[in-house]
């Protein structure tokens, strides 16, 4: 059985660059304007332990760079 002390190190350790660029290639980022997609890591976004879409402001390469509102999803979910 663990300690609190072990619990609280398991709990309160930092996540390795492992684990968040794995967890954040199961994410895309789309273009809601030209539909554009890319893989979120590919595109130097991170997303790590979360659940949810989010609409954020981003830089579309398909739009000459204009600022566009892009989507960020996990396909299949």
């Amino acid at each position: 059985m663990a300690t609190v002390g072990q619990w609280l190190r398991n709990k309160l350790t930092p996540p390795s660059l492992e684990e968040i660029e794995h967890e954040t290639r199961k994410w895309q980022i789309e273009c809601k304007t030209c539909g554009r997609s890319a893989n979120l890591w590919d595109a130097g976004g991170k997303r790590y332990k979360a659940h949810g879409n989010k609409t954020v402001l981003g830089r579309c390469a398909g739009c000459d760079n204009k600022l566009r509102t892009m989507k960020i999803y996990r396909p299949n979910e």
